[in-house]
């Protein structure tokens, strides 16, 4: 069009030149008359392209702004994943096909104590070994094929051992690069105490009722006896070796009404009459108590966080639990060391009672607070039980960390308001 236009001028130009004066204007004419339809044109043109452009533009405008509005949905999404990622209890690994890491949230990290730097993105098997989760992690990431649940018994940096539940999946129904293993672990440790907890206080509970059947059952025949066997041992003044046997019979009715009254006291559930009590003022009086005592040849040290700290505790329960488990610490050690600590923790007081002593099997920590449980020549197994029930009665915990040849910890945890 453009090529016509500069022809069709160059032609009028050249005819102006070749005519004569008259025929000038005439062929000027005409070529400001192309020049004018031509601007017309593209003026008509040049305000088409503004339209289109303006509605381009406005397409644009929509399109980036639902692009805007997708980012800023999709950005809230994975803020939204991660801040669950984050504040989940459960661990969460994901390693891709190729055996990279590519999630491993802060549970993760503090169930299985590995940083996240070192973790994330990096190769499985250069921090795992193929099975360290128990099945083998090589396998299931080439066949897509893994065991549903495992349990792993995890050493921890105190000493410790974790007990953890592992599922395991993998995932297919998706694009290959995003296929791979998924590990949530659970740490059982907490729920397997409570467990334990539970369970004792089924069997303490079952054994108060059956004692106080017993009881009901025993004292009263057991009085007649005794008071039938008094009156024996007093008719038969004039025969002694006869004298002796009733007597014999004498005391063991007393022995078993005794053991029956402590029993009775132990059938009946605590009731603490709580005052508000210095418990750092309880913890020196014991420890100075047992220090003059010449029975034993053990250090016992005092670390007290809190010069004064006030609990809301019936005193004489208290002091008794914690005696008892003083004793028991005394009684497992041999020219060791006994250490007595009081911290406070949020809205709890902490009391730590170590030993350097024998320790306590495997075995044993689950049964030492059970009723007449001893490992000891001597005792009747009631003292550590009664400490458990005085420490509940009070909304506490006790807890019991041991190792063969290295000593026992009981931790005692009380509530500092009720």
């Amino acid at each position: 069009m453009l090529n016509s236009l500069i022809n069709q001028l160059k032609r009028a130009t050249q005819a102006a030149l070749n005519s004569s004066s008259s025929e000038h204007i005439k062929h000027i004419s005409s070529a400001v008359s192309l020049i004018l339809h031509e601007a017309k044109r593209l003026h008509i043109a040049h305000l088409r392209l503004q339209e289109r452009f303006k509605l381009v533009n406005s397409e644009l405008d929509k399109i980036n702004s639902e692009m805007h509005s997708k980012t800023n949905q999709f950005n809230a999404n994975l803020r939204y994943l991660n801040t669950i990622l984050k504040n989940i209890s459960q661990g969460i690994i994901f390693i891709d096909k190729e055996g990279i890491i590519t999630t491993f949230n802060d549970a993760a990290c503090k169930i299985l104590e590995i940083d996240q730097k070192t973790a994330l993105f990096s190769s499985y098997f250069s921090i795992f070994s193929n099975d360290h989760f128990g099945f083998s992690l090589r396998s299931a990431i080439d066949f897509g094929f893994s065991p549903n649940l495992s349990y792993l018994n995890l050493k921890t940096k105190n000493h410790e051992t974790k007990q953890i539940e592992i599922f395991a999946n993998y995932i297919n129904n998706c694009e290959k690069s995003y296929q791979g293993l998924l590990l949530i672990l659970t740490d059982t440790t907490d729920i397997k105490k409570m467990q334990t907890v539970i369970n004792r206080s089924e069997r303490l509970k079952e054994l108060g009722e059956m004692t106080a059947t017993i009881i009901h059952n025993i004292k009263n025949p057991l009085g007649g006896i005794r008071g039938y066997a008094s009156l024996l041992c007093r008719d038969l003044q004039d025969t002694a070796h006869l004298q002796e046997m009733a007597s014999y019979i004498v005391d063991g009715t007393k022995r078993l009404e005794r053991l029956i009254n402590n029993l009775l006291t132990f059938a009946k559930p605590i009731e603490p009459k709580l005052e508000f009590c210095d418990i750092s003022q309880i913890i020196k009086e014991l420890c100075n108590h047992i220090k003059v005592d010449s029975s034993h040849n053990n250090k016992i040290y005092i670390h007290l966080s809190e010069n004064k700290l006030t609990i809301p505790c019936d005193k004489l329960l208290i002091s008794s639990a914690i005696l008892n488990i003083l004793i028991n610490a005394i009684q497992a050690t041999e020219n060791g060391e006994i250490t007595v600590s009081l911290l406070k923790n949020n809205n709890n007081c902490v009391i730590n009672i170590s030993d350097t002593g024998e320790g306590i099997s495997k075995n044993d920590l689950e049964n030492i607070f059970s009723p007449h449980f001893t490992t000891k020549d001597t005792g009747n197994g009631l003292g550590l039980t009664e400490a458990y029930r005085t420490i509940k009665a009070h909304q506490g915990s006790i807890e019991v960390r041991s190792e063969i040849n290295k000593g026992t910890t009981f931790t005692i945890t009380i509530p500092i308001k009720r």
